[in-house]
């Protein structure tokens, strides 16, 4: 997605708050990262929402990617 940006002032669930409500990108967003994390819709979801954090260190190289937000942003308050 924002592959190339880098949001210094914003964590994942920000990022995906701001995500557009038409034609569901938060639900497309939720299940790309999903697909390419290996696990489940839920537990991104659980990601966005601040409830978890992954276990594998690759899972914050993929959100970051993703999102354009700094490793060391994903899950800041």
């Amino acid at each position: 997605m924002n592959k190339h940006l880098k949001f210094t002032n914003m964590n994942l669930s920000n990022y995906y708050e701001q995500l557009p409500t038409v034609n569901a990108p938060k639900t497309e967003f939720v299940s790309r990262v999903a697909r390419l994390c290996g696990v489940n819709d839920a537990t991104v979801r659980l990601w966005v929402k601040g409830k978890t954090k992954p276990n594998n260190p690759e899972h914050f190289d993929i959100l970051a990617e993703e999102t354009g937000i700094d490793k060391e942003n994903l899950f800041a308050k």
